[in-house]
């Protein structure tokens, strides 16, 4: 898996350069828009055809599943840490053919819990491009048996690393926001991505 997540801020180009990681290959967006309504993001993703809902996976106002065609959903931290009965609520969207997703900074946490979701983020694996002084612990899965994607400080350049440490994918997000051509970006780590994981 290659997924790409969003910026949390809009930007005048982001619906037409999303637009165009899809035409050039993206399967799975994840939509983090934590500061958006649920009317706000609604609005936003009708910028989009019903293929490219197909490909999304919502951080928030998961409820628009029911509205749009949606891939599945990111169980954030906190939306984690708040769910009461959280295996039933997973459930719910599993049964209707959705992913569900969500993220671990440990292993421990990840052995623990990590078993009832499609794929977990586990990070930060390398310093974070996005973020400050969030530094990387190039964890050591193999041997786990859980689909595990790697996320943080990612470029083309750790995808061979990424691999060797035993993720089943890749997750960018700074890589590709922050570079001059967020297209031309992606490209080429989808290249690198599809020849080291044999694509």
């Amino acid at each position: 898996m290659l997924i790409v997540i969003t910026r949390e801020e809009n930007t005048e180009d982001e619906v037409a350069v999303l637009k165009s990681l899809f035409e050039n290959g993206l399967q799975t967006l994840h939509v983090r828009k934590p500061f958006m309504s649920k009317t706000d993001l609604e609005k936003w993703l009708l910028n989009f055809s019903e293929m490219h809902h197909q490909k999304m996976m919502l951080h928030q106002h998961h409820e628009l599943c029911e509205i749009f065609k949606i891939k599945g959903v990111h169980l954030t931290e906190k939306q984690r840490s708040t769910l009461e009965n959280r295996k039933v609520y997973i459930e719910k969207f599993q049964k209707k053919g959705k992913m569900v997703s969500t993220g671990f900074h440990t292993v421990a946490e990840l052995e623990k819990e990590g078993s009832i979701y499609d794929y977990c983020f586990l990070s930060p694996i390398f310093n974070s491009i996005s973020k400050e002084n969030y530094v990387g612990k190039q964890f050591n899965i193999n041997g786990l048996h859980q689909k595990i994607v790697a996320l943080g400080g990612i470029d083309s350049s750790k995808i061979t690393e990424v691999k060797k440490l035993g993720f089943s994918g890749v997750a960018v997000l700074g890589h590709i926001w922050k570079s001059k051509n967020a297209v031309k970006s992606y490209v080429q780590m989808k290249k690198k991505y599809e020849e080291v994981f044999k694509i």
